[in-house]
């Protein structure tokens, strides 16, 4: 897609450069001359790095479904530790980016997700949690000298390389750029974790699982424009080129109120997160 220019609501061409900053340059904590450098490392890194679609194919004692299974309990686990949003989805990235290079058993499945927890809260979070007290979550499957082992395992495979393209860092800059309120962000986040579960949705870059979940979420709370000049900069994304995952998104939607696997349905429907899961979802997408 041409960077430059966009076609407006009412056909009229503009420039985009001549869009307005999201940018706020007197506050330090958004280092906002570095931002673009940021960002521009991470589309570069996820443009170029392997796509994790179909990774399953290397596996022959996991699915799938265990995979489902597996991250919807980590969530849980995510959730009761107080952590932070960062290190949820670092954590099933490092998941999926391990299990789509070694071939694992079954009995070590839950090992790599609590090790994959372990190091994406070293990472990025205030604090993690001990060693034994993730043992003991796992009903003392695993011994220290197993996570220990399992954690210099996925360092080394992975090239000590944490600093990975995740939905979360995307979806901050989506949400910039939309002006967006709580209500919104809470919904956004929603639907993006909805997918985290979804083997299907790792056929997406986190980039486009992003853009579809806000635009879906956008529609949903009746925002007019849904896709606005500032989003098509800085998401990168015309509506036509998400329609697609959005349709997918929109799915995972309506389904959750009697999916399975509802730890993330549950968790939005507190209060804290806006009760947002208890907003309908849409019959359709807007045409």
């Amino acid at each position: 897609m041409a960077r430059s220019k966009f076609l407006g609501e009412n056909g009229e061409v503009l420039k985009l450069e001549k869009l307005p900053s999201i940018d706020n340059s007197n506050n330090q904590l958004e280092v906002a001359e570095y931002v673009d450098d940021i960002y521009e490392y991470y589309w570069n890194t996820e443009a170029y790095g392997a796509g994790l679609a179909n990774y399953m194919s290397i596996q022959t004692d996991i699915t799938p479904k265990m995979r489902a299974i597996l991250i919807n309990w980590l969530i849980e686990v995510h959730f009761k530790f107080d952590l932070m949003h960062e290190t949820l989805y670092l954590m099933v990235t490092l998941l999926d980016r391990y299990l789509s290079q070694v071939s694992i058993q079954k009995k070590e499945m839950q090992l790599v997700g609590l090790t994959a927890l372990l190091l994406s809260s070293k990472y990025e979070d205030f604090w993690h949690p001990r060693i034994k007290d993730l043992i003991s979550i796992s009903a003392e499957s695993y011994t220290r000298e197993q996570m220990l082992g399992m954690e210099k395992s996925i360092l080394k495979q992975l090239k000590f390389r944490l600093n990975l393209p995740t939905p979360y860092v995307f979806m901050l800059r989506f949400l910039k750029a939309a002006h967006s309120d709580k209500k919104l962000e809470h919904l956004a986040f929603y639907l993006i974790e909805l997918c985290l579960v979804e083997y299907e949705a790792l056929e997406f870059k986190p980039s486009l699982l992003c853009a579809s979940a806000l635009y879906v979420a956008r529609c949903t709370l009746q925002m007019s424009p849904a896709w606005t000049p500032l989003l098509i900069r800085h998401a990168r994304y015309e509506v036509s080129q998400i329609r697609v995952c959005a349709e997918m998104i929109l799915r995972f939607h309506k389904a959750a109120r009697l999916a399975q696997l509802k730890v993330t349905y549950e968790k939005y429907m507190g209060s804290d997160l806006g009760c947002v899961a208890a907003i309908k979802p849409l019959d359709e997408l807007p045409f």
